[in-house]
């Protein structure tokens, strides 16, 4: 495994843990709406955003470090 086979897993691995906190976030959400549990952590509009930026960011950083390199070489 190279290592830019190693960073793209961690890089996905992170955006897999933040939008997995934010899917249960939103789901803890909406069951403490229906049964009046209220969440410790409260993220707002803003924060929630930035969660899904910061996993976005991350799943494309994974993906851009797992493509092929390209040949330095142009083919005629």
């Amino acid at each position: 495994m190279n290592a830019a086979n190693h960073a793209s897993r961690w890089w996905y691995r992170l955006a897999m843990g933040l939008i997995g906190f934010y899917v249960v976030y939103v789901v803890l959400g909406k069951i403490g709406q229906k049964s009046g549990f209220v969440l410790p952590i409260r993220l707002g509009d803003v924060g929630e955003f930035l969660v899904v930026l910061a996993g976005m960011a991350a799943f494309v950083a994974g993906l851009l470090l797992a493509a092929p390199p390209e040949d330095e070489e142009l083919e005629e």
